[in-house]
């Protein structure tokens, strides 16, 4: 450029050279009005000049007599005209969509990292009421094995107690059956109520409403037998006549062990319908 060449802009119109004077101010306000609210893509095409002439102005905050014309025009037209498209390089629309991208990446970002804090903070809440069933869990627990021991029974005579001879005709002594006999009170003595729930249960296993339920039968008819062959010395179906003290031990053992796993069963039922509640805040059932 010699002496006596001026600068132009991007459309070639000269721009002066010089600092916008304070009656430029209000055309500034009206571009930073215009570029915050259609962009400044739109803002170029909306005014008819250069992207790159817009951007200059924007950000050097110096009007060029090119700019200070189309403002002029823009805003005595009252914001309407001079929307001929400008010529917008592809260079800048490029830049453009690049700036657009790294946006929406950012606020990408801002989303992902709300939703990591909400899983986390969930994750917590969903340990602390697993916590808080396990507690439950273990008191009821210890509530149910309280419950276990049948209620009135006397802890002396149960290990003296042995089953009587039963009269001609009826099954052998401490034989239990599963219809009910009329000497049941003298054939069983104490343990008659355990038969009569042992009975009970044998249907009631077969018509649980719930897997509570019927594990919660299933441990308690174990137990029941469990204390029927080894407390009392009666004898299950299907057998008939009293075994020896092996078989006998053997029958108590493998009860007990069917026992151990059916109150693991119980208690995983009750943990799962608890957290299931816990989850869904009411009942569940399964």
């Amino acid at each position: 450029m010699n002496a006596t060449q001026q600068p132009v802009d991007g459309d070639g119109h000269p721009t002066g050279g010089t600092d916008s004077p304070l009656s430029d101010q209000p055309l500034l306000d009206l571009l930073d009005v215009l570029v915050d609210d259609r962009g400044r893509v739109a803002a170029a095409k909306a005014l008819g000049v250069n992207y790159r002439t817009l951007v200059n102005c924007y950000n050097s905050r110096r009007v060029s007599r090119r700019m200070r014309q189309v403002l002029q025009e823009f805003r005595d037209a009252g914001g309407v005209g001079g929307d001929e498209p400008g010529d917008v390089d592809d260079d800048d629309v490029s830049g453009i969509e690049h700036e657009s991208l790294e946006r929406r990446v950012a606020v990408l970002e801002d989303e992902n990292r709300g939703l990591r804090e909400l899983v986390e903070s969930q994750a917590d809440q969903l340990f602390q009421l697993v916590r808080l069933v396990a507690a439950l869990e273990g008191r009821e627990g210890k509530l149910g094995e309280a419950e276990a021991e049948p209620a009135g029974v006397d802890n002396d005579r149960e290990q003296d107690w042995r089953p009587p001879r039963r009269r001609h005709g009826m099954p052998d002594a401490g034989a239990v059956t599963v219809e009910v006999q009329p000497d049941e009170e003298h054939a069983f003595g104490p343990a008659a109520p355990l038969v009569a729930e042992w009975r009970e249960l044998q249907v009631r296993v077969e018509k649980a409403d719930s897997r509570v339920d019927r594990d919660r039968d299933e441990a308690r008819r174990w137990e029941l037998e469990v204390e029927m062959l080894g407390t009392f010395h009666l004898t299950l179906p299907p057998d008939t006549y009293q075994p020896d003290d092996a078989r006998r031990a053997d029958h108590v053992r493998w009860r007990q062990e069917a026992l151990a796993e059916a109150r693991k069963e119980l208690g995983r039922a009750k943990r799962s319908r608890s957290l299931r509640r816990a989850l869904t805040l009411g009942p569940w059932r399964q």
